[in-house]
Parts: C-alpha cells; structure tokens; sequence
C-alpha cells in the first residue's frame, strides 16, 4: 500500500509542493472567476423575486448575493478541488476536471434560475424529476433549451482556465485578491448577522427574503438571545400570531380593479347572512341530531364534496372571504390586505352585521377583513344570536350583509352538542321567517373547519377540511355532487348577485359554480404545504422546497409516490398566483 502511494507522489517531493502550490493558487483564482460568473448567473434573481420595497432590503439583497454564492462557491471548492490538488500528479488533468465541474455547477445554477422563475421552488429531487419526464414532451424540450448554454460556458471555463494557468506569476503578484476575498468575508458575514437582527425584530422587507437563493439557510439566534434574557419567546410568537410570518412573500391581490355591469340579476340588491359555524362536519347533519339544520339543508342547494382551504379555522375564513387558500394568510395579515368581496358590499352602500362567538378575538377579523368596523364583543353563541336579533329587527331599510361567526356547543355530553347548535340556528331561521326576509336573502351556511379527531400528521385529513355548505335562496333546493370550495363562495356571488365581469383570476383561486366546469382536483394549503386535492380524497401535498407527501384514499401516508407533472405544473402555478414578483 506504501509503496503504492509513493507511485503517485513524485521523486521530488519539493517538485510536488511547488505543483501542488500551484495549483492550489491556481484554484483560488479559478474560484473567483466562477463566483463573479455565479453572481451574473444569479442576478435573475433580482427579476424573479419579489423587490423589497425599502432601500435597506435592497441593500441586503445585494449584500446577501455577494455573501450567499462567493461563500457556496468557495465551500464547493475546498470540498472538491481543494482535496484533488494533492491527489492529481497532472496539472492539465486537475484543471480539466475543474473546468468541467464548474461548467456542470453553472448550468445547474442557470436551471435553477428558470425554475425559479416559473414555480417559486428551487431545484430539488421531485422537481428535476418531474421536468425531464417524458410524459410532456414539449415541456422536456423546452427545459432541454436551458442546456444551450452549456457549451459556451464550458468555453468560457476552459479559456479562464489556460488563460489563468500562464498568468499565474502574474497574479500570485497581485495584493488585491486578499481584499476581494476579505469583501466576500464580510459580505457573508453581515448577511447572516443582518438576517439574525431582522428574524428578531420581525423586519419583513430581509425575512422575505429567506428563500431567494438555494441552498441558503440564514441564520437565525432566537435561541441564543432567548437563553441570554434578551429576547422574550411567547411576546414574539404572539406578535407573529397578530402581524403574520415575517418571512412570508408580499401579495399581488387582487390584480386588477374590480369591473361589473348592471342585469337582470343585480338590478335589485338582494340581502347576504353568511353563518360559520367552526367544527361543524357533514356527519352530525342528521334528522335525529339536526332536524332543523336537515331541514335547511333539503330547501337549500347542498355541497356535497365541499372543502376549506385551510388545515386552521383561520386559514378556512380567509378562503371564504378573500377565495385565497390558506398560504395566504400570513400576507393578508402583514398588509392588512381588505377582502374584494367586502368591499364591493362597501361599494354598494350595504350596512354590515357582524357578530361573533369570540368577539372577532382572530387577528384575521380586526387585523385586515373587519378592520374600520365596530365590532361588538361577545362570549358565546348566545350572546352573538341575541346581539344579531337585536340588529335585524332595528336595521335601516337597505340591503344588508350579516355575518354570524358560531362554533360548535363545548359541553361535557358530546352527543348534545349538534342538538343545542340546531336549537341556535332554529332561532336564527325563525327571526329570518318572522322578518319576512328569507324571500329576498341570500343565506349561506358552512364551517371554517370541521371538527376532527386525527391519529396521523395530516392536518388537511379529509374529517378535517371537508366541510357542510348550503345555500338558501328563494327555495333553490338541489345536490352539487362535483367537487366545491371555499374559494369558490367569493367568485360565485359576486358574478352571480353583482354582476361582476372581471376574470375571475385576478381575484380569485376559485371557479363560478354555477357554470359547467371540468374541475379535477382542489387545492387547499397552510404556510408550508400546497395540497391538491382529488374527487375520490387522494391528496398530494408538495412544499415550497420541492418535497412531496401523497395519502392515499382512506388517508394513510404512502411512500415514494409523486403527482403527475399536469397535476404538479397546475397546483404551482394556481398556489403561487397572488404572489408579487
């Protein structure tokens, strides 16, 4: 074996450290080359992501792009080229093998780039997978055009590299390459450190930034400061919970103003009572459990594969009012972003009813949907009930939009709890009989989210998310036995009762249920998973890495299963529709 090794070491072993000193100076320079050339390659970035909107998170975007790849590339190096110097007795060799890794690391790089900019992810195993398939040949040769490149960066890398080689007295002179690398130190340095300051502070315009680049993972202290008593945990999460993730994307929505014209079907203003009653499921929907409820429900057009799009009942408000899944929310929230929805009853002069179990204890109600109204407090169902009677009967004499926020019962006997709710809403329907109301108001009544009890990490699980909807206008009774969701209440009243003509994909994920529609699959997400759902409950659930987790039809978690590339391509592009660019 020793004898071996001596085989590939020179006899001169001063002849080898001055070879192996000159390539290792060598591959310095070859690596700052390749990270002036990364910094072209990645300055579509700039294009892609979403521009901060201060001048400081325009600094550190620049700071970040210097740092993030001068510090990739060198690590890259010192892992790969650096361990070869002392192995390759051949210098053309060595630099061969340098140049064709660094033309691979570039092309990469630029893939990564178009990825970017088309779906909002970086490369990852389930992505390359899905865009070289060959069961979209004309997506696979587009993708194919992205290796064109190639060539001419190869040139580029080996003309570098011979031109380096003869050069490398000259260079090995030069005092200024210390100072560049010190830039690079620096640059690499406060991007974490700055990145740290704003994770703390909550600073949006640099935690938006989080997943610009691949590979970059900014460092946060919250830990560090927390076990120093200089950061207080439960008052920043709170601050979270009320304001939305920092590091959330900044929010396209809705695109364009609001355009409508005047029919048959606007020309009388009709009255809207949205009642949501969280943790209501389609299950207690029973005679013996709900008669009055089944009641409604056989005068009403009835959902039958009806969904949130949220896994939270917070995330199920935003799909109802906004028609945006629950990946969303954490924006809404940072820029109290108002809903299209309410403000075209704004628009329309309407007077607003509101009440609520909780008194719109939700950041979502007072942060960015209700903000500017008076909302009035209240701790029960009762309490909220009683308040809307009391509004119903003093209203002006004008169209009205009501919304009643209810949660299922909290007693000690379970089985009770549908029958107190159905004795609330009895109440409800009453009131609306008694008012003479019901002739002329649109009533709507579904759930944020169901209650459900689940045994397995998926919070999207059907028992969670497959909620009741029924509508009730003017004795429409009927079954909807396609697919519906939440984003689609938005969208549906507002072209069907307002006339509204603007497409319905500049404010909305959803679909107008009232006309035929080949719908496949709907989606739903939170903060981290994008899930589409299918008709008989399979679901695939893709994060914004690329990651992807199927659950078959009974729910259960099945490995090594990706989506097919249309479902893919179509759940990116629909998930990331409202997102600035």
């Amino acid at each position: 074996m020793l004898k071996k090794l001596r085989q590939l070491l020179p006899e001169n072993s001063r002849q080898y450290r001055e070879e192996t000193s000159q390539r290792i100076t060598w591959g310095h320079w070859f690596a700052l080359f390749n990270i002036v050339l990364a910094l072209l390659i990645a300055s579509r970035y700039a294009f892609n992501a979403d521009w901060p909107n201060t001048l400081f998170g325009k600094l550190y975007f620049f700071i970040s792009i210097f740092g993030h790849f001068s510090f990739v590339i060198f690590a890259l190096y010192l892992l790969l080229l650096f361990p070869l110097s002392f192995l390759i007795r051949n210098t053309r060799t060595f630099r061969s093998i340098s140049v064709i890794v660094a033309s691979i690391g570039m092309t990469v790089l630029l893939l990564d780039t178009e990825v970017f900019k088309r779906f909002y992810l970086h490369l990852s195993p389930l992505v390359w997978d899905l865009l070289v398939n060959p069961d979209d040949g004309e997506l696979t040769r587009q993708w194919q055009l992205l290796f064109a490149p190639m060539p001419l960066i190869l040139l580029a890398e080996m003309l570098y590299s011979r031109w380096c080689w003869h050069k490398l007295r000259s260079f090995a002179r030069q005092k200024w390459g210390k100072y560049v690398a010190l830039t690079f130190l620096l640059c690499f340095t406060a991007t974490h450190l700055l990145y740290a300051w704003a994770d703390m502070a909550l600073y949006r315009p640099i935690t938006a930034q989080k997943a610009n680049y691949p590979l970059s993972y900014p460092m946060t202290a919250r830990s560090f400061l927390e076990r120093h008593g200089l950061l207080d945990r439960a008052s920043l999460e709170q601050q979270t919970e009320e304001s939305g993730r920092a590091d959330s994307f900044y929010l396209n929505y809705p695109k364009k103003a609001l355009q409508s014209q005047v029919s048959t079907t606007t020309a009388k203003p009709i009255n809207l009572l949205f009642v949501n009653i969280s943790g209501l499921s389609n299950e207690m929907i029973t005679p013996e459990e709900m008669p009055q409820l089944t009641q409604i429900s056989q005068q009403s057009r009835r959902f039958m594969q009806h969904y949130s799009g949220g896994d939270t009942p917070t995330t199920g408000v935003v799909s109802l009012f906004y028609g945006l899944s629950g990946r969303y929310l954490d924006a809404i929230l940072n820029e109290k972003i108002p809903s299209v929805f309410v403000q075209t009853l704004q628009q329309r002069h309407y007077q607003f009813g509101l009440f609520s179990h909780s008194g719109f204890a939700e950041p979502i109600y007072h942060r960015a949907l209700f903000a500017g109204f008076k909302l009035p407090f209240g701790k029960s169902n009762l309490d909220a009930i009683q308040q809307w009677k009391s509004w119903i009967t003093q209203r002006q004499e004008k169209p009205f939009f009501s919304y009643l926020d209810l949660r299922l019962p909290n007693l000690s006997r379970p089985e009770n709890q549908g029958k107190m709710l159905d004795w609330q809403l009895n109440e409800i329907w009453n009131t609306l009989t008694q008012q003479g109301l019901l002739h002329n108001t649109l009533v709507l009544i579904t759930a944020d989210s169901a209650y459900h009890s689940t045994q397995n990490d998926n919070t999207f699980a059907k028992n969670a998310i497959q909620v009741p909807l029924m509508l009730y206008w003017q004795g429409d009774k009927s079954r909807y036995a396609p697919l519906s969701s939440h984003l689609d209440i938005v969208p549906t009243v507002l072209s069907q009762f307002f006339g509204v003509t603007t497409p319905i994909s500049d404010y909305a994920q959803g679909i107008d249920l009232t006309k035929p529609n080949e719908r496949k699959w709907l989606i739903a997400s939170n903060y981290r998973w994008n899930v589409a759902i299918l008709p008989d409950g399979e679901q695939f659930h893709i994060d914004h890495k690329g990651e992807v987790a199927y659950y078959d039809e009974q729910g259960k978690k099945q490995p090594h299963s990706r989506p097919p590339l249309a479902l893919f391509l179509q759940l990116i592009q629909q998930s990331n529709q409202f997102i600035e660019k």
